[in-house]
């Protein structure tokens, strides 16, 4: 158990920079968004381009943030009743709920890799004149973070695992 532990450190740290990456671009985009719209109204356009730019930010943040909340236990679920439950209940619930985690994240990165390979194959880019060139690579973005949701899942599930055997031990 001491290797898993240690491997769901090493999953832990991998997260915790994913999610400094995810602060950085969350602000880049906040920053965008308002010169963005300072530019529509101070001087009456603004470039296709930027607008776009403001997607290709907020898909990597937002899907990054999601293991960055596993990370920190900040998914949802029904606390009112979760805090009730014994501590052992609890752990065999959220080790089976993380196991499904991981479940789902390999079936979003099975089916989004066709999606990928043919955005790649044609190097698809903006449709729109004066738009971003490399569509493509914002769309490889989906199957890498729920490849990081998958592991950070797994993480805590070796968690949960080694606390229905006893004492936890906190990364």
């Amino acid at each position: 158990m001491n290797f898993a532990l240690r491997l769901a450190d090493t999953i832990d740290r991998v997260t915790r920079i994913a999610g400094k990456i995810a602060s950085i671009l969350l602000l880049a985009m906040v920053a965008l968004v308002f010169f963005n719209v300072a530019g529509r109204y101070v001087i009456g356009t603004s470039p296709v381009w930027m607008q776009e730019m403001e997607w290709h930010l907020l898909l990597p943040t937002a899907l990054l943030g999601i293991s960055v909340l596993m990370l920190e236990n900040g998914h949802v679920r029904v606390d009112m009743l979760y805090d009730r439950l014994p501590r052992r209940t609890r752990s065999l619930l959220d080790l089976v709920s993380m196991s499904l985690g991981v479940v789902i994240a390999l079936l979003f990165i099975k089916y989004s890799l066709g999606f990928v390979d043919s955005a790649f194959s044609i190097r698809e880019g903006s449709p729109d004149p004066g738009g971003l060139p490399a569509r493509w690579l914002l769309k490889a973005v989906i199957p890498a973070a729920f490849g990081l949701f998958a592991l950070q899942c797994l993480s805590n599930a070796i968690r949960h695992a080694a606390a229905l055997r006893g004492p936890v031990r906190e990364g």
